[in-house]
């Protein structure tokens, strides 16, 4: 008996196995599709790693924060423009730009820009960290994704760098961003456009001395991306601060710089 024809389809060989920066993105259009689909807060309490933290603005258990809210048939809706993953493949973030829309409104009442930390965790990606600001609409940027590759010499951990930061930020907060900071640094602000580079963006509040206070830190396997978030007071003036990490040569760099004000006092 003659063998049979193979199918085209079956010639084709198959896809190769998504990089971890292509993964993250679907992840992140998966979550927000489920938003839409069963509502806000259990797609928060579906994607979300159990100690995984969102920033309201003081960082709290996502899970326990949406686990106790109901669904008000409001729509939050989000798309990443930018993800960027360690060479470790078990750590990224993604950003881009968010809208909110009331139960029956045509049109969104309010949006801006979210950064987010995913990490790798029993086989699939979970959040880890999801922080946002408000903004007026602005053009969305072309998707971007970056899969880091390992450094040769391993890269060294950040702390050195972020002590270097602050010992400047304690002197002139302004001089310590362009310092410290990458050719695309992202500063998410209230009520700025969050884009590449965008330095104009700082306030007079950050022309001043800073000092920061650390509440928490993730670093990838890799050591080639890192975050930290805490306090940073100029003249008595608070805000909580999620910064985002780079390795690049000859030290590590400023991505992005997420500074919200806290909530008033009741």
């Amino acid at each position: 008996m003659l063998p049979l024809p193979v199918p085209p389809s079956l010639q084709i060989p198959p896809a190769p196995p998504a990089q971890p920066a292509e993964a993250v993105a679907a992840a992140e259009r998966a979550f927000a599709a489920d938003a839409a689909r069963m509502g806000t807060p259990a797609a928060f309490v579906a994607h979300f790693a159990a100690e995984g933290l969102v920033f309201t603005p003081v960082p709290g258990n996502a899970r326990a924060f949406y686990g106790a809210k109901r669904d008000d048939g409001s729509l939050l809706s989000w798309e990443p423009s930018h993800v960027e993953a360690s060479a470790s493949g078990d750590f990224a973030v993604s950003t881009g730009p968010w809208s909110w829309r009331a139960k029956g409104a045509t049109a969104p009442s309010a949006s801006g820009h979210f950064l987010s930390l995913w990490v790798r965790r029993g086989g699939r990606w979970q959040v880890l960290l999801d922080i946002g600001v408000p903004h007026p609409p602005q053009e969305p940027e072309p998707l971007a994704l970056v899969s880091r590759i390992p450094a040769s010499p391993p890269s060294t951990a950040p702390e050195a760098d972020w002590r270097a930061f602050d010992a400047a930020a304690a002197r002139d907060l302004t001089a310590a961003f362009r310092e410290a900071g990458a050719p695309d640094l992202r500063l998410y602000r209230r009520g700025q456009a969050v884009r590449p580079g965008n330095l104009a963006v700082l306030s007079a509040p950050e022309t001043g001395t800073a000092r920061w206070e650390p509440l928490g830190l993730e670093v990838a396997a890799s050591r080639d991306l890192a975050c930290r978030w805490g306090w940073r007071t100029r003249d008595g003036a608070r805000a909580l601060v999620l910064q985002v990490w780079r390795r690049e040569a000859p030290g590590w760099r400023l991505a992005m710089d997420v500074a919200l004000p806290p909530p008033p006092a009741p």
